[in-house]
């Protein structure tokens, strides 16, 4: 059984916010409140074992990088508890640690010691940590001299050459070009498989569903989720899209449609809409399922001739797909006045989120609506792993043989 490497307990930090510092010295030498209370997280409860990733995600303020610097010993919590077992290394705000008057190589020496290395241990890394960050003659340097950039190759460097049980990365791999990211990409993964411990924050959920099992999403200093990766990223990523709709004024999304006022002359109108999934709630996917739509309908009079149309948007409002029975070149329902239909999707080629389903009751023309239903988060889907896309297009690959001569034609639209 995996030992538990990290743990919390009702973790709280709360800091104190004072309008001047007078206030702040009012406060010290004559009692009272001045201050305003900041809770950057509360209630924060997870462990994490030996040989795994978990990534913190949330929003801008949400509380990650102030969990990460309880974890990693920087800041203390206000309240609760932590433990961390073994050594821990961290990437956290970019520089810091470093003494800016100091070289490279004396951070290096610095910061090695700072993590429990003897002078010996410190001799052998050395090399190895200045080869890693490709910094050249700029490693005898002053650090103030480093650009960001620079500085992350040096921190990075550092963190992951002296072997931590634990490595806590906050966003720092945002910074720098791709070929050193790529590097360190390619470290943390052999981190992970050796059996480190990986705290990694970041917004990429790419990376963060490649490099972590398991995930916790804070939001507003609170656990919102906490779970298996895919999980919690499909959980966060709807949130985020909901948010983007509301603030596009996306058209309200009501679940049922309030019946029309008994005055108002409706020649049709849709009275149900539901998926046939067979298993009652709402209906999961995965990609390559089939999706059954029934509507049922009703008209004033069997002579009124009606089309139906079928449009299905991300939760953010991105259009999907559309299918209408106009346009598919099918005759107008008449000569009832009520109506079943079926919308069978043979394969879906979504690869995941939250969909949101329109139905339209259509003139025979297609142009007038005599009725809509806005079923909100009506389905989901779930894919094995994180991909990007929203579709899964049919393709194929082929590999062709290498140019023959200079003489060859270069390929349209691709530079050098």
């Amino acid at each position: 059984m995996a030992e538990t490497v990290v743990s919390t307990r009702d973790l709280a930090k709360t800091y104190r916010s004072y309008a001047s510092p007078w206030n702040r010295l009012a406060e010290l030498v004559a009692g009272g409140t001045r201050h305003r209370e900041l809770h950057a997280l509360a209630g924060v409860t997870f462990e994490q074992q030996q040989g795994e990733g978990l990534a913190i995600v949330g929003e801008n303020g949400a509380g990650k990088s102030t969990l990460l610097k309880i974890l990693a010993g920087i800041t203390a919590p206000t309240s609760g508890e932590v433990a961390v077992r073994g050594t821990v290394a961290s990437i956290l705000e970019l520089g810091s640690g470093f003494h800016p008057e100091f070289t490279g190589r004396q951070n290096i020496t610095l910061n090695a010691a700072m993590l429990g290395l003897d002078e010996a241990a410190v001799a052998a890394k050395t090399p190895e940590i200045i080869a890693f960050s490709e910094l050249g003659r700029f490693i005898d340097q002053p650090v103030k001299t480093y650009s960001t950039g620079m500085a992350m190759r040096l921190g990075f460097a550092i963190a992951t050459e002296v072997d931590p049980d634990v490595l806590i990365i906050d966003e720092a791999l945002s910074v720098g070009d791709g070929y050193f990211q790529k590097k360190c990409m390619d470290r943390m993964q052999r981190f992970v498989a050796a059996g480190g411990t990986l705290l990694f924050c970041s917004h990429a959920m790419y990376y963060v569903s490649h490099f972590c099992r398991r995930a916790l999403w804070l939001r507003d200093g609170r656990p919102e989720a906490l779970g298996d990766v895919e999980t919690v990223v499909r959980e966060y990523e709807t949130f985020l899209n909901l948010k983007t709709a509301a603030a596009r004024q996306a058209p309200p999304t009501v679940e049922e449609k309030p019946p029309a006022d008994d005055d108002l002359v409706r020649p049709a109108r849709i009275t149900a809409v539901r998926l046939l999934d067979g298993a009652g709630g709402r209906p999961v996917y995965h990609r390559g399922d089939a999706l059954s739509l029934e509507i049922i309908c009703e008209a004033e009079s069997p002579d009124e001739p009606l089309h139906l149309g079928v449009g299905i948007n991300r939760v953010d409002g991105i259009e999907v797909a559309a299918f209408s029975t106009h346009q598919d070149g099918r005759p107008p329902l008449s000569g009832d006045t009520t109506y079943r239909l079926r919308l069978e999707l043979p394969s879906l080629p979504l690869l995941k989120g939250d969909f949101t389903v329109y139905v339209f009751l259509l003139d025979e023309p297609g142009l007038h609506v005599y009725d809509e239903r806005v079923v909100p988060s009506a389905f989901q889907v779930k894919g094995p792993g994180y991909r990007f896309g929203l579709v899964e297009v049919e393709h194929a690959w082929e590999r062709l043989p290498a140019a023959e001569s200079a003489a060859e034609p270069a390929a349209v639209g691709v530079r050098a």
